[in-house]
């Protein structure tokens, strides 16, 4: 497959590790490492879809941002702007639960040694300075890091707005002033929509569309469908029927990748053809990200640690 080269995608901020977990009467294996992060699970999909990607970013110098690092490149993302640290790669270890859920924790289950710290590594200015007028951005949540690129540049911008905590802190001005028609491409899922539905004293995606004003929302449902609003219209699309799951982590990731790619593909021009045609490509390839385990198992293979009783925090 070709990639495409007038336009390029690109996510910037720390490479991060996921780390996942199987328990055994209690005692808890390593299965497998992988890069993890909304935007760079995003940028990962389109990289494999052929676009044209790039990492202007940081991680640390040990045998996980190893790991991460060479499986961006190995699939065709630009990781010539990664700067290495003396410092280790920042973790998130993801642990099942007996009701067929997982939780994410920053602690190592094995070790129990602190693996995330909050100050990132990556220098934003150095990240404005590499990013080019036509990039399209791809961002996700709104932090003190991702308020630099959305305040300081003029890019195109997509934004997966994923988590309600990054949001409790903030006033509604606060809020919109971050996303009012910033953005291009908005991705919610239900619990977002629902917080900010609240915050704003409103009822419908339609008065949330009219008062952050991205060119196209999405509010993912599940196992529901999704719902896509453009230039005032809801377009509702129904999954009739839901793939069977290991792993939902990355789903939303890999969705979004689709909508952008064909988004951008069309002129960013969206009708109910573009909306049936994209919805059932997306839903192809989510069907695939949800029966690997990690939220880029369906791209390849990942890490998977020989010895599982140890953990890679001191590697």
């Amino acid at each position: 497959m070709e990639r495409q080269t007038k336009r390029r995608f690109v996510a910037t901020g720390d490479l991060v590790a996921d780390c996942y977990y199987q328990v055994d009467d209690g005692r808890k294996k390593l299965l497998k490492v992988d890069g993890g992060a909304s935007r760079f699970n995003v940028i990962a999909n389109l990289a494999a879809r052929g676009c044209n990607t790039k990492v202007i970013s940081a991680c640390g110098s040990d045998m996980v941002g190893e790991i991460v690092l060479n499986h961006m490149k190995n699939i065709g993302v630009d990781v010539k702007d990664v700067i290495r640290h003396d410092k280790d790669t920042r973790k998130y270890h993801i642990l099942p639960t007996p009701y067929g859920t997982h939780i994410c924790q920053k602690t190592c289950p094995i070790c129990y040694n602190e693996t995330w710290y909050e100050e990132p590594l990556t220098d934003f200015s150095y990240c404005i300075g590499k990013i080019r007028k036509r990039d399209i951005l791809i961002l996700d949540g709104i932090s003190l890091e991702s308020a630099e690129l959305i305040l300081h540049t003029t890019n195109n911008k997509v934004l997966d707005l994923g988590r309600i905590k990054r949001l409790i802190s903030l006033t509604e001005k606060q809020i919109e002033y971050f996303l009012k028609a910033r953005f291009e491409i908005l991705q919610l899922n239900e619990l977002v929509e629902k917080h900010l539905l609240a915050r704003f004293g409103i009822d419908s995606i339609i008065e949330l569309y009219e008062i952050l004003k991205p060119n196209l929302l999405i509010v993912t449902r599940g196992k529901s469908g999704t719902d896509f609003v453009y230039q005032h219209q809801i377009y509702s699309k129904v999954l009739k029927e839901p793939a069977i799951e290991l792993d939902d982590t990355g789903a939303g990731d890999a969705f979004l990748s689709v909508v952008i790619q064909e988004y951008y593909n069309n002129n960013k021009k969206v009708d109910q053809q573009f909306i049936d045609e994209t919805f059932e490509k997306a839903i192809k390839v989510t069907s695939k990200v949800v029966s690997y385990l990690g939220a880029r198992g369906h791209l390849y293979p990942g890490y998977y640690p020989e010895n599982t009783c140890n953990c890679m925090c001191k590697k």
